[in-house]
């Protein structure tokens, strides 16, 4: 899966923070001018103070007054509190839509990774299996159009429709930000069966969990993720899938013609129409490294509380800043053997700044938690 990721935490570190790069937006699709055409659109982004096109991360839908889905890549590892949720399917310059909190995030239980024969344990290369999830918001959304879960998977040549604000081009390196999908795009496909899209996906395919479409002139961009793929049925709108991987599961990023596998709706159903799902951790505050950094003392990898549940495990890393030429950090290296909330502080390591992850796990999903560097 290719990604307009956001990852400033892991590039500050140097380590992998172990959450999946939403796949493809739509290019050769068209743009949709009248946020009234796809209400029920959710892009999901982190907070920060830049433009939301520099913070969408993924898409989703609106598919209950309380509930969007999206795909379980989209959201796993990662802090919940750290998303923005933004409903209405019009630009994104100037900050589109309304913006609604969450309270939570639920991935399904079975979502794993499908690893590339030619590029094991690569997941910017990987399939998804079961890559679906749900955001439940703090309060329903009322008097906006909501759309259903299919009740059956649309046979093979039905007409369906995948909608995003990814990018409509490759990246070119001389201008990064030139093919960013400010407008909300509609790709038009076909379904086809899972064998002819497993041959072109070198058997990447899923197939209780992954519904398939291609189109001639269309196809998935990084930043799609998570959006609805759209089936109309006399008229109205039911929801056939969640865009989940396309052709950089074989090198072929953001192509045409190239078919994309979507979280099959009705195949999930269930999950996504839980009336109670599980929710994975919720922090109410921010990881802290506490304590006196000195030789003989020890530091503390505190928590904050919990909203709700509190997880069912916790699991620790502690790493250690390498100094580069001006004495500023370069990186964070792992910390070897130190898997608990106490770190010893010994007089070398008292020399260099620390920083604690925490992974939080329930059975709604896993969370990772970052400290400033102490």
């Amino acid at each position: 899966m290719s990604s307009r990721r956001v990852a400033a935490c892991a590039a500050a570190i140097g380590v992998s923070l172990l959450s999946v790069s939403p796949a493809a937006a739509v290019t050769g699709g068209r743009q949709i001018d009248d946020p009234a055409a796809a209400p029920w659109m959710v892009t999901i982004a982190t907070k920060g103070p830049e433009p939301l096109a520099l913070r969408e991360k993924c898409g989703g839908v609106l598919i209950a007054p309380s509930r969007v889905a999206t795909a379980g890549h989209c959201l796993d590892h990662l802090d919940p509190g750290h998303l923005e949720l933004h409903l209405g399917g019009g630009p994104l310059s100037g900050g589109h839509g309304r913006i609604v909190s969450t309270k939570g995030y639920s991935i399904h239980p079975g979502y794993r990774l499908v690893y590339s024969p030619s590029a094991p344990g690569d997941f910017e290369r990987a399939a998804v299996a079961n890559d679906a999830a749900v955001l439940e918001l703090a309060s329903p959304v009322f008097g906006v159009p909501t759309v259903p879960v299919a009740p059956r998977e649309p046979e093979p040549g039905t007409a369906v429709s995948a909608f995003g604000h990814g990018l409509t081009a490759p990246v070119a390196p001389e201008n990064p930000t030139a093919s960013i999908g400010d407008a909300l795009s509609r790709g038009d496909f076909r379904v086809i069966d899972d064998e002819s899209c497993g041959a072109e996906l070198t058997g990447l395919v899923d197939g209780p969990s992954v519904l398939c479409a291609a189109a001639p002139t269309a196809g998935i961009c990084p930043g799609d993720s998570g959006g609805p793929l759209i089936q109309y049925v006399h008229g109205r709108p039911e929801l056939a899938g969640l865009t989940s991987f396309a052709g950089e599961v074989v090198g072929k990023q953001c192509r045409r013609a190239i078919p994309a596998g979507f979280a099959d709706a009705a195949g999930l159903r269930s999950f996504l129409t839980e009336p109670r799902p599980v929710l994975a951790p919720m922090p109410e505050g921010e990881v802290e490294v506490t304590g006196t950094k000195v030789d003989g003392a020890t530091l503390t990898c505190a928590l904050p509380p919990w909203a709700g549940a509190a997880p069912d495990s916790i699991a620790y890393r502690w790493y250690r800043g390498e100094p580069g030429p001006d004495g500023a950090p370069d990186g964070y290296y792992r910390i070897e053997n130190e898997t608990g909330p106490k770190l010893p502080v010994t007089a070398e390591l008292a020399r260099h700044k620390v920083m604690c992850i925490v992974t939080a796990t329930s059975k709604g999903g896993a969370i990772e938690l970052s400290s400033d560097p102490a």
